[in-house]
C-alpha cells in the first residue's frame, strides 16, 4: 500500500483541491493508498476543510500534529504515523502532481527503494518558480551533489517516495524545518539506496501563502548538509588520527 503524507498548516485556500486532485488520480490506480494529511496547529479552516472531505472519502484521514511545529516536524509525524509499504511526501499546495505520485509508487513497484523527483531536466515542467530562486535551488543542489559523490541534482526537493525501511535507515531525522528535505535525500544517497531519478512536474500555488523563506533558511541547509556527512563518517567509523 501507498501512502501520501500531507503536512499542512493554514491552507484553507487550497487543501481540498489538493486532496481532491490526489484523490481522483488514486482512486484510478490499481494499488490501495491512503492519504495522510498532517495539521500543523493550523489556525485557520484547514482542519475543518479535511474533515468535511474525509466524509465522502474512506483513504483520507488526519491526525494533528502535537508539537514541536513546522514543516519537518509535520512530516516527522507523518512518517511516525503512515500506514503503507511506501510512503510519498508531497505538498498541501497542490503544487506536486497526483500523476508523479503514481510514477514513484511505480518504481518503488519496480524495486527501487527511493524515487527522486527531478524538476529541472528533461521531461520535467516547472510553472511560476521565482529566477533568483532557481538560481539557489540549482547552486546549492550542486554543491550538495558534489559532497556527497551523487549525480542527482535535486536534493531539496521534499517531493520523493521512500520504501518504509529505508525511512528506518535514515532514523534519526531531526529537520523541523523544509531542512528535513535535504536532510531525508542527503541520508537515503549515503546510505546506499537504491533509487530511481523521476522528471516531476512542479506548479506555483493557487492560493494562500508560502511558508518557505530561503533567506531564512540558506543557514540551516548548511548546518543540515554537514549533520548528514559528519554523522554517515562517524557511523562509518572514519575518524582521522
Amino acid at each position: 500500500m501507498l501512502s501520501v503524507v500531507v503536512p499542512a498548516y493554514n491552507e484553507e485556500a487550497v487543501i481540498e483541491a489538493t486532496l481532491r486532485a490526489l484523490i481522483g488520480h488514486l482512486d484510478q490506480q490499481d494499488f490501495p493508498y491512503e492519504i495522510l494529511v498532517v495539521n500543523d496547529k493550523s489556525r485557520d479552516g484547514t482542519e475543518a476543510a479535511v474533515q468535511a472531505l474525509e466524509q465522502t472519502a474512506p483513504r483520507l484521514r488526519h491526525i494533528t500534529n502535537p508539537g514541536p511545529h513546522g514543516y519537518g516536524c509535520a512530516v516527522r509525524c507523518g512518517l511516525r504515523a503512515f500506514l503503507g509499504d511506501a510512503v510519498v511526501v508531497a505538498m498541501a499546495d497542490g503544487s506536486d502532481s497526483p500523476e508523479d505520485v503514481v510514477a514513484y509508487f511505480r518504481k518503488i513497484e519496480a524495486g527501487y527503494d527511493c524515487a527522486f523527483g527531478m524538476r529541472f531536466g528533461p521531461g520535467a515542467t516547472v510553472e511560476g518558480y521565482p529566477r533568483f530562486k532557481r538560481l539557489a535551488n540549482r547552486a546549492g543542489n550542486r554543491l550538495i551533489a558534489w559532497l556527497t559523490g551523487s549525480d542527482y541534482m535535486d536534493f531539496t526537493n521534499g517531493f520523493k517516495c521512500f520504501r518504509r525501511d529505508t525511512i528506518a535507515r535514515m532514523e534519526p531525522l531531526v529537520g523541523a524545518q523544509f531542512n528535513l528535505t535535504v536532510e531525508m535525500s542527503i541520508k537515503a544517497v549515503l546510505s546506499g539506496a537504491r533509487y530511481a531519478v523521476v522528471p516531476n512536474n512542479w506548479i506555483q500555488r493557487s492560493g494562500g501563502v508560502s511558508k518557505f523563506n530561503l533567506i531564512s533558511l540558506g543557514g540551516l541547509y548548511l548546518l543540515t548538509i554537514a549533520y548528514c556527512l559528519i554523522q554517515h563518517r562517524l557511523a562509518r567509523g572514519g575518524i582521522v588520527r
